[in-house]
């Protein structure tokens, strides 16, 4: 299936991003993650629990009202009860004689700032160190973290925001009312990969443009030209950070992070289907941290900004829907780091379907 070989398209053992930490409050919540059923609540302890979203009963959604009772689930349907850790049944108020020693699907999940990480594979291979740090993803003590986006829902393949993230060209076309400098298209590109990710930083020249009056401000208006960094980072599978422009040097001069500052903008998307994902997303930055006008200037433009790139995905689904995979794939220089990337994904699939024909 584009752009993959075949039709595994998404890592069975790997940590996403389920929901936002503040979706899950007291209420149950019912999504849909890598294809299955999943059923998020937070017991009475504050611990989040994660399991299979349908009751083994009668197959109604543990989430439709379902009731949270101490650190377990209770099925609004016939009243099933479910251990949040376990999966133990808990209790079965319709038929004493039910069996007690059935489990319910659980999975593992951590809270780690605003989201909560699900690992739907092998429980055994779940390793929190490869949840990338709050440090890692520009979330510490550092920096001002925006008020949340609203949670988008994505009628496309995950992918299409993955390789729409890679090559951000597309910012002086597709956003040219609310985030155009032409200069990323001619910029030079550099890749740094290791184990944790990837790392994409194109360098340009531009001059002060709308942007800069609305981030830094009139009093900093520079004339003239600014050498900037335009950066991607792929922090996990679904988790992508890029800056817009961090400034570096203003005709000739060096400037220091006092200056610039650092803006970053977080995509994190997790499978929903095959052709839908869940879209999460947020800024943090070091440059007017105290400054709450900002943090809703930077939320609102950018809720512009995935608005235009989630028309163009889902515009690109609906064609692959209906006349099927390219034949032929134009590709260019900004194309490389999405091949890169795609290429990185390939190798991971084949890995684990590799270490599935083993087992």
């Amino acid at each position: 299936m584009y752009p993959f070989r075949n039709d595994k398209v998404w890592l069975q053992n790997a940590w996403y991003v389920a929901v936002m930490a503040e979706e899950v409050a007291d209420k149950p919540l019912q999504r849909t993650i890598l294809g299955r059923p999943v059923v998020l609540f937070r017991g009475e302890s504050g611990k989040v629990h994660a399991m299979h979203g349908l009751c083994p009963h009668r197959n109604y959604p543990l989430g439709l009202h379902g009731k949270v009772i101490g650190e377990a689930i209770q099925c609004n349907y016939h009243g099933f009860v479910f251990d949040g850790a376990s999966g133990q049944t808990v209790s079965t108020p319709s038929a004493s004689d039910a069996p007690k020693s059935f489990c319910q699907k659980t999975y593992r999940v951590e809270e780690r700032g605003p989201w909560i990480w699900i690992w739907m594979g092998d429980k055994a291979l779940a390793d929190d160190a490869q949840i990338p740090s709050l440090e890692a993803l520009k979330l510490d003590e550092r920096y001002t973290i925006s008020p949340m986006m609203d949670y988008m829902h994505v009628d496309a393949r995950y992918m299409l925001l993955i390789e729409n993230l890679m090559d951000l060209t597309h910012i002086g076309f597709l956003h040219s009312m609310t985030a155009a400098f032409a200069e990323i298209v001619n910029a030079d590109i550099d890749i740094v990969e290791d184990d944790k990710g990837m790392r994409i930083r194109r360098t340009m020249e531009a001059k002060w443009s709308l942007y800069h009056d609305a981030v830094f401000g009139p009093e900093l208006r520079f004339d003239g030209a600014a050498r900037s960094d335009n950066e991607a980072i792929v922090a996990a599978v679904g988790y992508c950070l890029n800056t817009s422009q961090t400034l570096r040097e203003i005709d000739g001069r060096p400037v220091g992070p006092e200056f610039a500052g650092e803006i970053w903008f977080h995509h994190v998307c997790t499978p929903e289907t095959t052709n839908s994902f869940h879209y999460f997303g947020t800024q943090s930055r070091t440059i007017k941290r105290d400054d709450p006008d900002l943090g809703m200037h930077l939320r609102e433009a950018d809720a512009r900004v995935r608005a235009e790139d989630i028309e163009a995905m889902e515009a690109i689904e609906r064609q692959l829907a209906q006349f099927g995979e390219p034949e032929v794939e134009l590709l260019v220089k900004s194309d490389v780091p999405a091949g890169r990337l795609r290429r990185r994904i390939q190798r991971a699939l084949d890995r684990e379907a590799g270490a599935l024909e083993r087992t």
